[in-house]
């Protein structure tokens, strides 16, 4: 924990550590997540596997310089190679195997174009998975662009202003403040906002903006009104005090384009807009709330299942 934000700094739960594209070449990809150094690789059969960084023989960092064999990942410094499941299975100079030669091995999943790996403080197995996006399935809808910012903050600040009505005024500029309800169902945070947004020429349509939140990394929101638009936002813990957060846009694909690449812009230039106030601000356990804000209660009470 810091000092400025006294959270546990690392969820349970899924969270993306790259994109497929990232990994195309098979890898090894070195990774910082959880305060910790990992090696996200693909093994010959596609699949994608993520350890523990460090060779337990000599401590050499498999992400850098090692490189992908048949059964494993093979070590730049003695060329042991450690199996996807963390496990040596063979050392160029030895016919015996020493029964610790082993590391993590991280559960992970690929799905949609991301790499999610879950997070947990001991061996529990995982205790609910992302849901496949039904859009990345449908002729309906189509990639847009992508965006990553690293935040000096926790994530649980950065999902918080989700439930925050009153900043969308202050920070980001909309008329009044949305109206949001929010349900609770076990890992799973969504809420509904009805809000006033500016189009073309000045004009203020009626839309929505409706989040579903999987776990503390993982969430989509869609919008409707001026164009509709979805994007998945993931959060991942760097180390204490900085996250990784990626949005993954998805337009339809017979409607307005670019009003719609207009609109990810817009939602990328808010979160920015956050950014200055998410670094120097300090976390406070028992806000002082006024009316209508009982939403960031009901989130904390939610997010606190994954400490």
């Amino acid at each position: 924990m810091s000092a400025r934000i006294p959270l546990p700094p690392f969820p349970r739960g899924w969270f993306q550590v790259a994109s497929s594209d990232e990994l195309s070449a098979g890898g090894p990809l070195p990774l910082r997540c959880f305060g910790r150094d990992l090696v996200l690789f693909r093994t010959q059969d596609g699949e994608a596997r993520v350890l523990d960084a460090h060779c337990p023989h000599m401590g050499a960092h498999l992400g850098i310089g090692g490189r992908v064999e048949q059964d494993g990942i093979r070590c730049p410094f003695h060329g042991w190679v450690i199996s996807g499941n963390g496990r040596c299975v063979r050392i160029p100079y030895a016919d015996t195997i020493p029964p610790k030669a082993a590391i993590r091995s991280w559960d992970v999943r690929e799905l949609d174009g991301m790499i999610l790996v879950h997070h947990t403080s001991g061996d529990e197995p995982p205790s609910f998975e992302i849901p496949a996006l039904p859009e990345a399935r449908s002729p309906a809808w189509s990639p847009g662009m992508n965006r990553r910012w690293r935040i000096r903050t926790h994530v649980q600040e950065a999902l918080e202003n989700i439930v925050d009505p009153a900043h969308f005024v202050t920070v980001h500029g909309m008329s009044e403040r949305p109206r949001t309800e929010l349900e609770i169902e076990g890992h799973v945070i969504r809420s509904r906002s009805a809000v006033k947004q500016k189009g073309p020429g000045g004009r203020v349509v009626d839309g929505t903006i409706t989040w579903e939140g999987h776990g503390m990394g993982y969430g989509t929101i869609r919008f409707t009104g001026i164009a509709e638009l979805l994007f998945v936002n993931t959060v991942t813990p760097v180390d204490d005090e900085l996250i990784d957060v990626r949005f993954a846009f998805w337009h339809p694909s017979d409607g307005p384009r670019r009003l719609g690449e207009a609109l990810a812009a817009e939602v990328s230039r808010q979160l920015e807009e956050d950014i200055p106030i998410w670094e120097n601000k300090i976390y406070r356990p028992q806000p002082v709330l006024c009316p209508g804000e009982k939403g960031i209660m009901t989130f904390r009470k939610w997010s606190s299942q994954f400490r």
